[in-house]
């Protein structure tokens, strides 16, 4: 069968199906004419809510990529001018010894072993962290990024126990893609340390320790970081004897990683949050991390708010239209259109708005205007002071609440549920009485 003959006979299904669409609705329309009107009524009145719903689905699309575009580029600005991500390594602590090492001769191609000097990793006795991470809020026209200012102080023990004297070494390195690093202080065994000359690529010491002696090196600095600290111990597979680790920070919104060490202590309130990790012959393949956010980028809250927007609009008309039908409020699809439109002005006004403004100033505003207008048209209808109440009330719950309750992110969810039903309480207190069997 040819390719033209298939399409031929499906255009000719397809011609059959609408011309059989319309003999039925004349037919019904020459009995019940009302039924075929107000068919006409409520898809007219969809179309109008679908073609909105998606307008504002795109425009919060557009918010959502044009947030992440310029936040994206902002970011890496400030993490050069402030500083970034900061991951402090942990200490090396080696010491030398004979070992041996395969070769191939390249006479005989035989595999042949020589004596070599191999470093090998020591255990440490203990590392103490008390860690503040402080937030420095950077801004950068509307958008905020958590930065922070890291107060690291440690101390580290550790001891030969290689069974003789040994040349044991000891190197920290400075934190990467942190900003300025500055009061940097090192103390050996309580004393400043001055064996060091250049403490930028790194603080080392090396010494023979008698079998069984230890030492302890502190060290202490501070810097400047954006969004999250690691301290990355996992990336050292060595034992820690005794594992204490403190970090206190006055960032309320924060977030352990999910492959991250969990903390063996953890309190937290209005001022911020404190941390403890304590261990006993440590080895771990994870690290030490918090991640940081902050309130306030538009971007996230009017993408999400805008991605709900079909929602917030169906109920919106839905509740209008039984308040309509309930009540005797005839309103021509028109009224519809218009009703919409001004409920629509709200996401089309606020997308420009958050730019300019901070995000929730840019919302009430938007809010405002678009219940303003809304409600101006609905008393130019003249419909009675019921159908204006009706639409303030439906707007404020639909509208308001449902607007604002993005702003509380742990509790977007229940505000909204609380709000519909309280929109359904008032729906049913003015259609209680309602003879339904003649409105449809």
């Amino acid at each position: 069968m040819s390719a033209a003959l298939v399409g031929g006979l499906t255009f000719l299904g397809f011609c059959l199906v609408v011309a059989s669409f319309i003999i039925v609705s004349v037919r019904i329309y020459s009995v019940k004419p009302e039924f075929v009107l107000k068919i006409l009524k409520y898809s007219l009145i969809t179309a109008f809510w679908g073609i909105f719903s998606i307008a504002a689905i795109a425009i919060g699309a557009r918010i959502d990529s044009r947030h992440k575009t310029s936040y994206s580029k902002i970011r890496e600005s400030i993490s050069t001018i402030w500083g970034g991500h900061i991951y402090q390594s942990p200490p090396g602590l080696t010491f030398n010894t004979q070992g041996e090492r395969e070769y191939e001769n390249k006479n005989t191609g035989e595999i042949q072993t020589q004596k070599t000097i191999i470093s090998k990793g020591l255990s440490f006795e203990a590392q103490k962290l008390d860690i503040k991470i402080l937030k420095n809020i950077r801004k950068k026209g509307l958008l905020v990024f958590p930065g922070y200012i890291l107060e690291f102080k440690s101390e580290f023990t550790f001891k030969n126990n290689t069974g003789k004297p040994s040349m044991i070494y000891f190197n920290l390195e400075l934190p990467s893609y942190a900003g300025n690093i500055t009061d940097v202080n090192v103390e050996l065994e309580g004393k400043p340390y001055t064996g060091d000359s250049n403490l930028a690529d790194g603080i080392d010491w090396s010494g023979v320790l008698a079998k069984d002696e230890s030492r302890t090196i502190s060290i202490s600095y501070k810097a400047q970081g954006t969004e999250s600290f690691n301290y990355s111990i996992g990336s050292q597979k060595t034992e820690i004897k005794d594992f204490n680790v403190s970090i206190e920070t006055d960032f309320e919104d924060f977030v352990v990683p999910s492959n991250a060490l969990v903390p063996t202590n953890q309190v937290s309130d209005s001022s911020g949050a404190k941390f403890k990790w304590e261990s006993k012959n440590l080895i771990t393949g994870q690290n030490i991390a918090l991640d940081f956010e902050v309130e306030g980028n538009y971007g996230e809250v009017a993408s999400k708010l805008f991605l709900y927007s079909p929602l917030s609009m169906f109920l919106f008309v839905s509740s209008l239209l039984l308040i309509t039908t309930a009540k005797a409020k005839h309103l021509h699809p028109m009224h519809y259109l218009f009703i919409i439109i001004s409920f629509f002005i709200f996401y089309l006004l606020g997308s420009y708005l958050i730019t300019y403004v901070n995000v929730f100033t840019g919302i009430i505003i938007s809010l405002a205007v678009s219940s303003g207008i809304m409600l101006y048209y609905v008393y130019l209808l003249k419909k009675g002071n019921d159908l204006l109440t009706s639409i303030l009330a439906a707007a404020f719950i639909f509208q308001w609440v449902f607007s604002i309750a993005f702003f509380f992110p742990e509790h977007t969810g229940l505000l909204i549920t609380i709000s519909t039903i309280l929109a359904f309480i008032i729906l049913l207190k003015y259609t209680a009485e309602t003879e339904w069997e003649n409105k449809f």
